[in-house]
Formats: C-alpha cells, structure tokens, sequence
C-alpha cells in the first residue's frame, strides 16, 4: 500500500506550512521529483537536457556534494533525483545545526528543444534545521524566503513547492529510513501533479511566459 494514500483523507486535512520533526542517527536520504513544461504549459516528454545538482553551506557557498549528468524526462515529463545521506552536511554527531543550499542548473544538451544552447535555468532551495520545542525540524525554502508547504508521515517527509517556478513543477521527499521506496515517489508525484492535471495537452500547473534566466516566476 502506498504510504501516502494509507492517510489520504488526513493527508489532505493536515498540510502545514510548519517543519518537521526529524533524526539523523541513522542519516536522511532526500530526493527530488519534478515535472517539466515548456512556455505553453505542455509537458516536455522524453527529453535530454543536462542537469547539475550541488549541495552548497551556508554561509560561503563551499561546494559540499555535486552530481552532473544527462537526464531524460520520462513520458510524462517527469524526472528526478538523490542525494543520499544529505544530514551528513547539516551538522556532526546526529546534531542537525546548519543550514544548506540546494541549487539545481538546468543546462542545454544535445537534442534539447525547450532550452536554447548557451542559455540555463537556476533554482535555488535553502534545507534548513530548526529547534522548536526543543525538538530539531527540517524547513525548506524558496531563494527569496517562503516555505515549501510540509505533509509527514512516519519516517517520510514530503516537501512541495507551492508556487512552481517556470518551467518546473517539483517537491522533496526526505526520510530517515532509506532508501526513499518507489511507492512514495509516485505519491509525491500525484501530490504535486494530481492525476486529472496529467491529461496530455492539457497545461500544467507551471507558469506560462518567458524563458527566466537565474530565478523564478509566480503563478498568477
């Protein structure tokens, strides 16, 4: 049974713009979903495009962990990736104290059509621990400041952007028994894209518009 449909009438009544509670003793997995469209809102099926992913601190932007590679979009426009045991950068000794910088570059490759060569498309999320309560949560946030919206579940924690850049629909899955399961990659993909929005041809929930070079747009 999916993790996220076993509650779904009390996943959709408990979302909250809060943290979470977690624990690093055993390491936390995080990994990312996202669904990609082009300037008419049409998702962007079965195409390369260059990708690369770093893990910076805060404050300095010493670069902490870093992954490039070529990656496909599937037939629905949707595409992902890992980081494993990410708690490792958040502080020492199971103590989450520090914040990070996740920053995704989305680059031309050969074969792309929704991106033009030379030109490349940034986004930019802060992990972050809090104490509240004396307990330590995890927030994500956009580059200028506001919350991802936050579901958790028992050792699962999704993360999902209410204000999809362009371009981009995506959200975070974090837990601290990983590795992040199949089944709850697919429910944060039904999270951030619900099924009757998947329709082919029909647009997705990203901003239509021009192309925006090193930040973000909200919808309207």
């Amino acid at each position: 049974m999916h993790l996220f449909k076993k509650y779904r009438y009390l996943f959709l009544a408990c979302l909250m713009t809060a943290g979470i509670p977690v624990s690093a003793q055993n390491g936390i997995d995080l990994a990312f979903q996202g669904m990609l469209s082009d300037v008419h809102g049409n998702r962007i099926s079965n195409e390369q495009f260059n990708l690369s992913v770093r893990v910076l601190s805060v404050p300095g932007s010493d670069l902490l962990w870093q992954s490039q590679s070529v990656v496909e979009t599937d037939d629905e426009g949707w595409f992902g990736f890992s980081i494993p045991s990410i708690s490792r950068y958040l502080g020492t000794n199971g103590r989450m104290e520090v914040p990070v910088i996740i920053r995704m570059e989305f680059l031309s490759g050969a074969g792309s059509g929704w991106i033009s060569q030379g030109d490349e498309f940034t986004v930019t999320y802060t992990l972050a621990p809090v104490l509240i309560d004396q307990t330590t949560q995890l927030t994500i946030t956009r580059m200028e400041g506001s919350d991802l919206m936050v579901h958790s579940e028992e050792h699962l924690y999704a993360f999902k952007d209410q204000y999809p850049f362009a371009y981009l629909t995506g959200g975070f899955i974090l837990t601290d028994e990983p590795p992040v399961s199949t089944a709850a990659i697919q429910d944060l993909k039904e999270w951030l894209c619900p099924p009757e929005q998947m329709v082919p041809g029909s647009s997705s929930r990203g901003v239509k518009g021009g192309f925006p070079v090193g930040g973000y747009r909200k919808k309207n």
